[in-house]
């Protein structure tokens, strides 16, 4: 049996515990000296509180640097200086965007193009650019970096299919002697022209360079030299034809409306054979693709007639008319009529079905016409256009004539019912159409060159002049006239205007919020204009004295040419002056001065 040795026991008996003998181990052992217990007691959490306000401190650190960065911070030469990380994502983001916005000069060997990298696959993430200076770290190092500012490149994506397609695209200006392969139809055969490899850009080796390390801010790019590959090979080339082209051509394609809301509409189907489609497409090598498109609209046009014409309702625009007879236009009134929707077929859905039908592997040789509803573009309902009232009306007398009334009357019914929006300016010749014998127009007197004759359209003047005044009376902008050599004395003096198509116009700005409805009509010796919308400004016209009469003289003349006039009218100038208000604001007056000639009488000896 072990006895305890007596010294060692008295210090047990001390009340000492055996545990708090010194440990030359442990560095916080404290010795066994009479009230050491009480400091030991003490000391024990002091440390370890010490060793946890160290821990948060370093942890409150560690998150400070995820959310505002020190000075002296950069991406690529982008300040982010004391900016949260949210702001710096869009310093960066704007900054290095615009610098990706710049074209960059490319060079091969001795040959030069341009880039934009912002257009060609070439984009900066600025959120994980950022990320380099914020991102969650306890790295002691990284920590005093972050405090002391610090430097970072940005992460910069390259998209090698776009940089890619952008590079071949300027095969032609960075190689030499590379041509893509052709593809081009022989009737409804497919023809190869070969393509050929040449010297310059390699652009699988400058792609494979760039996208790992993009020269962000540089102005000049050195591009790896090489083999120049064309962007079309042979290979793609005849995949093409035997992928598209060859299934495409190989048979009828049928077009039907079965299963659509229009198929008790359609006559029938539509067949198209090898001869139509071949006639209907177009191949083409955008971005070093081959490619194949029918011509939508050519291609809706042959299946409508096909299917009859009955498969489609066109929409219609919201509109106004005013109709009327010569007889009756005085009373007439304008009538609103609101828009509707229609349906048809969408000519570029039925381009694609089309080509699916005719080259998936099903053997499906069918495509379904697809029917879609037609928006109309006009919906503008009847209290928003502003017609309501006449805002400006003109009328002129004439003696009827041979052909003049022909041209009166057809041209005040070709401009009758144009609507004019606001802001938009009004052409008569636009709104006459061509004048000629298919459209309606015969010959009638008109004066050229100061000589009187006939001509296709004559008489037309007259309309000008009456659209001229309806449009001056109601307030509208005078964009364009030009009177008359002579005075007629049918017109205004200095209120009235000749036409000459494609020289010479009469045309006013519609310079009111509310729309025009143009109302014309001839008849019982007058042409009529009247302008329909809501009153915007008050009108007053003065017509000045008529000044510097000049004398007219009969002119001799002789020949088989010779066309004896009557004439006789003095020459003189005329001012005229409007006035125009709104909500008692007055706009600056429009003064028209008029210089006329003399008419002379012609005699032919």
């Amino acid at each position: 049996m072990s006895q305890t040795p007596p010294d060692a026991g008295a210090r047990t008996t001390a009340g000492t515990p055996a545990d708090a003998v010194p440990d030359s181990a442990d560095p916080a052992a404290v010795p066994a000296v009479p009230g050491a217990r009480g400091a030991r007691t003490l000391v024990r959490p002091l440390l370890a509180a010490l060793g946890t306000a160290a821990v948060i401190a370093w942890l409150g650190l560690a998150w400070a640097t995820t959310r505002t960065l020190a000075p002296g911070s950069t991406v690529s030469g982008v300040d982010v200086s004391g900016m949260t990380r949210a702001q710096a994502v869009a310093a960066v983001d704007d900054a290095l965007g615009t610098v990706l916005q710049q074209p960059v000069t490319l060079t091969v060997d001795d040959a030069t193009d341009e880039l934009v990298p912002a257009r060609s696959g070439v984009s900066v993430d600025a959120a994980a650019s950022v990320d380099r200076l914020t991102g969650p770290s306890l790295s002691p190092v990284t920590l005093v970096r972050r405090l002391t500012g610090t430097a970072v490149d940005a992460v910069v994506d390259v998209d090698a299919d776009a940089l890619t397609t952008a590079l071949n695209a300027r095969l032609d200006t960075l190689a030499t002697g590379v041509a893509d392969a052709v593809v081009t139809l022989d009737g409804t055969i497919p023809v190869l022209t070969p393509g050929a490899v040449g010297a310059g850009l390699d652009v699988a080796a400058s792609v494979d360079a760039m996208a790992d390390a993009w020269p962000l801010g540089e102005t000049t790019i050195a591009l790896a030299s090489g083999t120049a590959y064309p962007a079309v090979t042979d290979a793609d080339a005849q995949d093409f034809i035997d992928t598209v082209l060859t299934p495409l051509l190989s048979g009828d394609i049928t077009v039907t409306a079965a299963g659509t809301s229009a198929a008790d509409a359609a006559a029938g189907d539509a067949v198209l054979t090898p001869q139509a489609l071949a006639a209907l497409t177009t191949i083409s090598a955008t971005d070093g693709t081959l490619s194949a498109a029918l011509d939508a609209d050519a291609l809706h046009d042959a299946v409508v007639a096909a299917l009859g014409e009955g498969i489609e309702t066109p929409a219609t625009d919201a509109t106004w008319t005013i109709d009327g007879t010569p007889e009756t236009a005085a009373a007439a009134k304008p009538v609103y009529h609101p828009s509707a929707t229609g349906t048809g077929i969408d000519p570029a859905a039925l381009a694609e079905a089309v080509l699916a039908a005719g080259t998936d592997s099903d053997g499906d040789r069918t495509a379904t016409a697809p029917i879609t509803v037609l928006q109309p573009e006009v919906t503008t309902p009847e209290e928003e256009w502003g017609i309501t009232e006449i805002v400006g009306e003109f009328s002129t007398p004439y003696v009827s004539q041979y052909g003049r009334d022909q041209n009166l009357q057809r041209g005040t019914e070709m401009i009758n019912g144009t609507l004019v929006a606001p802001g938009e300016t009004f052409s008569t010749t636009d709104a006459l159409g061509p004048v000629d014998l298919e459209h309606g127009y015969t010959y009638a007197g008109v004066v050229t060159d100061g000589q009187h004759t006939d001509a296709m359209g004559g008489g037309l003047s007259q309309v000008g002049t009456t659209v001229f005044n309806a449009g001056f009376e109601a307030g509208m902008d005078d964009v364009e006239h030009w009177p008359h050599t002579y005075w007629f004395t049918r017109y205004p003096a200095g209120r009235e205007a000749t036409i000459w198509t494609g020289v010479k116009d009469v045309k006013w700005r519609n310079s009111t919020p509310y729309a025009v409805l143009v109302q014309a009509w001839a008849g019982d010796g007058e042409v009529h204009v009247r302008l329909w919308s809501t009153p915007y400004y008050e009108v007053t016209i003065t017509e000045g004295e008529h000044t510097n009469y000049r004398p007219y003289a009969t002119v001799h003349s002789s020949g088989p040419g010779c066309d004896p006039y009557g004439g006789g009218t003095q020459g003189f100038d005329v001012t005229v002056t409007r006035t125009r208000t709104h909500d008692g604001e007055r706009l600056p007056d429009d003064v028209l001065t008029t210089a006329y000639d003399s008419d002379n009488p012609v005699v032919c000896n």
